[in-house]
C-alpha cells in the first residue's frame, strides 16, 4: 500500500491515479478534506482507499510514502518515518500534480531462487512430498 500525503484534493487524486495504474492500494490520513473527497468518489474507487486516523500508528502498514507538499512537511515526514519501527519505507516527493508520478516506487519486485544442487542437481527431486 502507498501512504499518500498531499496538501490538495488535486494532488490526492493525482497520487490515487498513479497508485491505481499499478494496482496499488492507497492510504489517506483522515482529515475533513480527505473524508470529503473520499465520500465523493465512486464506490469502486472508495474501496481502494483506506482512511487512517493516525498513519503513524503501528497497525497502519504501507510500503511507500508519496509526498506532495511543502519542504517543511517533507522534512517532518522523513523524520517521522526514520523513527518508525519496522521495515524501512521509501519516501517519494514530487513538486506538483502536473509532474510525473514515481510509479516505479509503487511496484515491489521479489526474486525467488531454488537451489537444485541441494537436491543433487535433479530438480524433480524438489517436487517430492
Amino acid at each position: 500500500a502507498a501512504l499518500c500525503l498531499a496538501d490538495s484534493d488535486e494532488a490526492r487524486l493525482f497520487q490515487l491515479a498513479g497508485a491505481l495504474a499499478v494496482g496499488c492500494r492507497v492510504i489517506w490520513p483522515t482529515s475533513p478534506a480527505s473524508q470529503g473527497l473520499h465520500a465523493s468518489l465512486p464506490q469502486a474507487l472508495r474501496d481502494t482507499v483506506a482512511l487512517a486516523n493516525d498513519w503513524q500508528a503501528p497497525g497502519v502498514v504501507f510500503d511507500v510514502v508519496l509526498h506532495q507538499g511543502s519542504r517543511t512537511d517533507l522534512l517532518s515526514t522523513a523524520a517521522l518515518l526514520a523513527r518508525r519501527d519496522g521495515p524501512i519505507v521509501s519516501l517519494r516527493c514530487f513538486a506538483s500534480a502536473g509532474e510525473d508520478a514515481p510509479l516505479e516506487a509503487l511496484v515491489i519486485e521479489r526474486a525467488v531462487s531454488t537451489n537444485t544442487a541441494a537436491a543433487g542437481g535433479n530438480a524433480s527431486l524438489m517436487m517430492i512430498a
